[in-house]
């Protein structure tokens, strides 16, 4: 019995002085402190405006993208046909447009001829990549949920910022 109160206590002493130590990864996984949290926190923080143009997402995805960054505290747009994306740049500011890569080369034009500081951002679900990645600064590539899209965001503002 005493042998068994003598390894009780011996266990609970070296528990308790030891500090509690994390596993590899383990902080990037807390909840409110992890990686996506942060790209949430700078979206409160830098809120940008963003025109969604819904060609470049599955049916009906556009509008729930364009929900979830405005609760965010971004300022989304989302838009049917290229006609009225372009119509918006030119009579407001974006600081940047997710596209298909089908249009992006049109409207990158358009964007470097009336608001150059607006980022023009394919959207790729295909082996589109190394195509986009020579011509346009920022991608997002095979997109599983809006957490996706914030860190196009958020290089876009980063960049943005360093330009001023």
């Amino acid at each position: 019995m005493r042998n068994l109160i003598a390894v009780t206590v011996a266990a609970l002493v070296i528990q308790l002085g030891m500090p509690y130590t994390h596993a590899c990864g383990d902080k990037t996984m807390r909840v409110r402190t992890g990686v996506r949290f942060f790209y949430r926190a700078e979206a409160a923080k830098h809120p940008s405006k963003i025109l969604i143009y819904s060609a470049a997402l599955p049916t009906g995805k556009a509008n729930d993208l364009r929900d979830y960054l405005n609760n965010l505290g971004h300022k989304a747009a989302a838009r049917d046909d290229v006609g009225s994306i372009k119509n918006d740049l030119r009579t407001s500011h974006y600081d940047l447009v997710l596209t298909n890569l089908a249009e992006a080369p049109e409207l990158q034009k358009q964007v470097e001829s009336s608001t150059p500081s607006t980022v023009v951002v394919p959207v790729l679900f295909k082996a589109e990549e190394k195509t986009a990645a020579k011509q346009y600064k920022v991608i997002v590539n095979k997109p599983r949920d809006g957490e996706d899209f914030l860190v196009a965001v958020w290089q876009v503002m980063k960049s943005q910022s360093k330009k001023s």
